[in-house]
């Protein structure tokens, strides 16, 4: 198993960020492609590939692998009508595109929320299965031709019909597809989950295709640093080693990107070593 981390911070460091991220500890990155006001989604797509394209070779050249990139999100939902899905749906398949063009194979994706996050035991529950199953049926077509594993993730909305670890472990079942496995968000699962995040690793099984690492307090998600929180580390560790996933240890938290350059780097560096004390 190995270790990775978002790109949150190192953008300072310009085209030397990958080289920093290795220096630091790491060998593996998770790429961001969560926001679609972001130039990755404004320009024309053949220039967008252009910059992703560099991105790949710095990546390359500095042994670091993409070894996943988040999806289209965004908050509030904006899932309730047929012409907001349409368009999520468009920006999706752009972003698998661009995921494809970075050498990236696992694309991280939220359910689409249309009745909001509050819909568990109540008539619209099954409404948003049955949406999510329309939406991402379509979305898995544009994955499997660009050879995507889409990485549908919990949620920390315990009222949400499709949040919990069992929850997406039920409808990736249902999906029943090689290129539809799960994103187990640590943080999220101690916020929803029923049961002790150690325990929805196994339950979970091979079917956890990545991870989003990170610590909260049980109630907001905060994304603390390991050992921040409320999780179980050790338990983490030994879990992951249980079901043998031989992914990456990816953390969805860093250091304050406030930090002056050194302070960052020796945080960085402190944090990649917490990271290799929990999975050793």
């Amino acid at each position: 198993m190995r270790i990775g981390t978002t790109m949150g911070g190192y953008d300072r460091f310009g085209e030397q960020k990958y080289l920093k991220i290795r220096a630091h500890g790491f060998s593996a990155v998770d790429f961001n492609l969560s926001n679609t006001d972001s130039p990755f989604y404004t320009l024309t797509l053949q220039e967008a590939l252009l910059i992703l394209e560099k991105e790949k070779q710095l990546a390359q050249e500095a042994g670091i692998e993409i070894w996943q990139a988040h999806g289209p999100w965004r908050w509030p939902p904006q899932d309730a009508t047929a012409a907001q899905r349409q368009e999520r749906m468009e920006k999706m398949q752009r972003s698998i595109v661009m995921t494809a063009a970075l050498g990236c194979k696992n694309w991280v994706v939220h359910p689409i929320m249309p009745f909001g996050e509050e819909d568990r035991d109540t008539d619209d529950a099954p409404r948003t299965w049955e949406l999510n199953y329309t939406f991402f049926s379509q979305l898995l077509k544009a994955a499997k031709a660009h050879d995507i594993v889409i990485c549908f993730e919990n949620m920390p909305a315990p009222k949400l019909s499709l949040s919990t670890p069992s929850d997406i472990l039920q409808f990736v079942r249902t999906i029943n597809d090689d290129h539809f496995k799960i994103c187990l968000d640590t943080g999220h699962a101690a916020i929803a989950a029923d049961e002790p995040v150690e325990d929805c690793i196994r339950k979970l099984g091979a079917n956890i295709q990545v991870l989003h690492v990170h610590d909260c307090y049980g109630g907001m998600d905060l994304h603390l640093l390991p050992y921040q929180g409320i999780i179980n580390w050790p338990g983490v560790g030994a879990a992951l080693k249980e079901i043998g996933f031989n992914g990456v240890f990816s953390l969805e938290t860093g250091a304050p990107q406030r930090l002056p350059d050194p302070l960052f780097e020796e945080m960085t560096i402190s944090i990649a070593n917490i990271a290799k004390e929990i999975i050793k």
